[in-house]
């Protein structure tokens, strides 16, 4: 299984990074520290025909600045980004854009 663009990314910095992530163009924005990468699958079944396996990432969520559409998201607790649940930006602590849809 290959690492998509958006994980190939994440992969380069350690755990503990701290990561600014903004979803649906920054009405979902958070705060927090990359806490691991693992492969994962979407739930369908093996021999089902949509099943996909993929990277993500947990972030451990610090400080939810923005959340406008009511994501289920609270501070220090994980959420994950993949490609089931792709962020439209991730930046460093300074400003540096990792990631961008």
């Amino acid at each position: 299984m290959d690492m998509d663009k958006m994980m190939q990314q994440l992969s380069t910095h350690p755990n503990g990074t701290f990561l600014r992530i903004s979803w649906d163009f920054g009405k979902v924005v958070i705060e927090g520290t990359l806490d691991t990468i693992y492969e994962t699958d979407n739930g369908a079944e093996m021999d089902e025909e949509q099943y996909q396996e993929f990277y993500a990432c947990a972030v451990l969520v610090k400080r939810i600045v923005r959340n406008l559409s009511n994501s289920p998201l609270a501070v220090n607790s994980l959420t994950e980004v993949s490609v089931e649940n792709p962020p439209s930006a991730i930046e460093l602590a300074d400003g540096t854009v990792i990631w961008r849809t």
